[in-house]
C-alpha cells in the first residue's frame, strides 16, 4: 500500500519568499496595532460599516500600505505614517509639547473650519510598541481650550513613547484623521 499523507512527516517544500514576507508584514502590522485595538476600532467604525472587526481590518490595512516600509527579511514600521484614527473633522495643529517624567503638555490651535466644533473632544495616545504599553487620556479637553494635560501611565515615566492625537466629536461620530506628535522620552 502507497502511504498518501503523514502529517507527522514534515514538508519538503519550503515557503516561497513573497510568502514569507507577506506574513512578516502582517506579523508586524498587527504587533504594532494590536494594543491600540480599542482606538483603533472606535475610530474606524465608520470605515468599517459599523463592525468593529472590519474597523480593525481597515486600519490594518492601510498600516500594511502606508507605514510598512523595507524589503523581506528586514522590514519595519514607520510609527510617523501610522493613522490611529481616520475622518472628516478638521485637526489640530500642535504648538508645543513640554514632557515631565510623569505628564505630558500638549499646546494646540484649531484652524478656522464650518465641520470644526468647540466641543469637539481632543485625545492624547501614549504608546510604546516594544513593551505593548499603550494609554490614552481620560480627562475632557476641548478643541477651544488650546491645552491638554495627561498623567502617563508609570510604565512610560522612564522610558521612550510615540505620541498620536485626534479629535472627535461630542457624540463620538465623527473622527479627525490622527497627528503624529513624535517620539518622546529618549
Amino acid at each position: 500500500m502507497d502511504l498518501l499523507y503523514d502529517r507527522n512527516k514534515p514538508k519538503l517544500k519550503e515557503k516561497s519568499h513573497g510568502k514569507l514576507a507577506v506574513q512578516q508584514r502582517m506579523r508586524l502590522a498587527m504587533a504594532f496595532l494590536n494594543p491600540l485595538r480599542a482606538v483603533v476600532t472606535e475610530s474606524w467604525l465608520s470605515h468599517g460599516k459599523g463592525s468593529k472587526k472590519k474597523a480593525f481590518g481597515q486600519a490594518l490595512k492601510k498600516l500594511m500600505q502606508d507605514a510598512l516600509e523595507g524589503d523581506y527579511p528586514n522590514q519595519h514600521i514607520l510609527p510617523e505614517r501610522v493613522g490611529i484614527s481616520t475622518g472628516i473633522l478638521p485637526g489640530l495643529q500642535v504648538a508645543d509639547v513640554v514632557h515631565s517624567e510623569q505628564t505630558l503638555e500638549i499646546y494646540f490651535s484649531s484652524p478656522e473650519n464650518p465641520l470644526a466644533r468647540t466641543n469637539d473632544e481632543v485625545v492624547v495616545v501614549a504608546y510604546n510598541p516594544e513593551i505593548g504599553v499603550a494609554a490614552r487620556s481620560t480627562d475632557v479637553c476641548r478643541r477651544s481650550a488650546g491645552y491638554i494635560k495627561v498623567e502617563l501611565p508609570p510604565q512610560l515615566w522612564t522610558m521612550p513613547f510615540h505620541v498620536y492625537a485626534f479629535m472627535h466629536s461630542a457624540n463620538k461620530k465623527q473622527y479627525c484623521k490622527s497627528i503624529y506628535i513624535g517620539q518622546l522620552g529618549l
